[in-house]
């Protein structure tokens, strides 16, 4: 091979340049396939690379037509081509122009990418050409192609101009469009008429700083089917470098069915709320007269009938009283979504002095401490956070051990957007086991009549934090007391 290489150089190499040696040297020790072609398309050099990559001797290339390395198919086309190119020659980068193919030795052919430098020679114009199998390059784009193909998702690939380079089958069902119809055309057909203006800022704002953006990242999108209608969507952006000179591959998802189980939730929610509230309200004034009777009727004939006859009058004023707590609890949980009020910036401390204010003759009756921690302001509902802080200090009070009760107040940054608070006491405790239990409705976990309650006050506590976007658990050990955080945003 090296031989080959040796051999006397034609003239026109030689006007090349006065150090054709150099010239010769650069060329065969180029990782990429060079070829040195005349106006005529005979090819004058060629280096090792172009050997290995065609399966040619060099022997058997040198003086031969360009057009032995291009499939026969396509060679009658290429003198005009050639010629078109040497008519107004310029530098030509890799993958400029339409898509190219190679043809080797033994016929077989695979993709390539070529770039042309023209060279202005003594006896005329030459060509060095550039030659790069992309096989690989057009391999992994096929498997690429083949899993955004098979996605249950839609997604479509956009190039820098907005235009669509490709979709696949679920884009074509999500949107209404053959494939077809779409390729080639602007993104901004599948965006409803009134966002379809100030998309290509949008768009150019992503390039200059192009980063994957996961689903549901930013406010609500809606797309426009082939027929007018509007879906609820979520897309994610992926930008892809080097397919189709830096594209960006994009992911949608329909939700418009999702959307739809969450109104037909909300709807039931509220229907439930209200039916909650309704229920609740309309059995208070029953309740209250079934207590105030059987209240006098003890009153009244205590003593006159059996032992047997006054306890019942008390269970049945007992349980009437219970009853009573009972829905006063439920209309408080019904409202915490129904009723619930703007929320608007708030000290919490100022929150925390006032509840404090309000429990001050329980907390003195059981010689508690209470240390409290500085507390930030927060954008909440703040008669919500009086009854959370109510429901979980009350909590300590009500499950206080033989001890004089300690309680901590306290809270953390968690990030610059949310805080986590932590009310601690040194009572009973409770089982780790019963952990999550405690914030069930109606759950008790010591039997009725030790400790007063109705057992929906933490479930309560959970709903308010819930309503604000947090969410609230408890550290606990039986006779080692607890500890309730809570997280709330800022």
């Amino acid at each position: 091979m090296s031989n080959s290489f040796a051999a006397p150089l034609s003239p026109e190499v030689h006007a090349v340049d006065s150090n054709s040696g150099l010239f010769r040297h650069l060329v065969e020790c180029s990782p990429s396939a060079l070829l040195l072609l005349n106006q005529q398309g005979e090819i004058l050099l060629i280096n090792a690379a172009a050997e290995v990559l065609f399966g040619y001797p060099r022997r058997q290339l040198l003086g031969a037509k360009v057009e032995i390395l291009i499939p026969e198919r396509l060679r009658a086309a290429h003198p005009a081509l050639r010629q078109a190119f040497l008519s107004n020659p310029s530098a030509r980068p890799m993958g400029v122009g339409r898509e190219l193919n190679g043809r080797r030795s033994d016929g077989t052919e695979f993709p390539l990418e070529i770039g042309l430098t023209p060279i202005d020679a003594a006896e005329g114009q030459l060509v060095l050409a550039s030659v790069i199998d992309i096989s690989r390059i057009r391999q992994a784009e096929q498997r690429f192609r083949h899993i955004v193909e098979s996605s249950p998702n839609a997604m479509l690939v956009i190039d820098q101009q907005r235009n669509i380079t490709f979709i696949n089958r679920k884009a074509e069902e999500v949107f209404g469009y053959d494939r077809q119809d779409l390729i080639g055309k602007p993104l901004e057909i599948l965006l409803p008429e009134r966002y379809r203006a100030q998309h290509p800022a949008m768009v150019a704002g992503f390039h200059r700083s192009p980063s994957t953006r996961p689903m549901g990242a930013e406010r609500a999108l809606f797309a426009r089917r082939s027929d007018g209608v509007e879906i609820p969507v979520e897309i994610g952006l992926n930008p892809i470098e080097g397919l189709d000179g830096g594209a960006t591959l994009a992911c949608i998802i329909d939700i418009s069915e999702r959307k739809r189980v969450e109104n037909d939730l909300r709807r039931s929610n509220a229907d439930l709320e209200q039916f909650a509230y309704v229920a609740s309200h309309d059995l208070q004034e029953p309740l209250r007269m079934v207590a105030n009777f059987t209240e006098l009727l003890s009153q009244r004939y205590q003593g006159q009938l059996d032992a047997k006859a006054d306890k019942y009058l008390h269970f049945a004023n007992d349980g009437a009283k219970r009853m009573q707590r009972l829905v006063a609890d439920l209309l408080q949980y019904s409202r915490v979504g129904s009723q619930g009020k703007p929320k608007v910036r708030t000290a919490m401390q100022k929150v925390v002095e006032g509840v404090l204010h309000l429990l001050e003759a329980p907390l003195q009756h059981c010689d508690a401490r209470v240390d409290v921690g500085v507390l930030p302001s927060l954008t909440v509902d703040e008669g919500q956070m009086r009854q959370l802080f109510q429901n979980l200090i009350g909590n300590a009070i009500k499950f206080r051990s033989e001890t004089p009760l300690h309680l901590r107040i306290e809270a953390q940054p968690i990030d610059e957007t949310s805080w986590q608070f932590s009310v601690s006491d040194n009572g009973i405790g409770l089982d780790t086991a019963f952990a999550d239990k405690v914030f069930q409705m109606f759950q008790r976990l010591h039997e009725l009549g030790r400790y007063e309650g109705s057992g929906i006050g933490l479930a309560i506590a959970k709903r308010i934090v819930e309503r604000h976007g947090g969410r609230i658990w408890v550290d606990s050990a039986l006779g080692a007391g607890a500890t309730f955080h809570f997280t709330l945003r800022a």
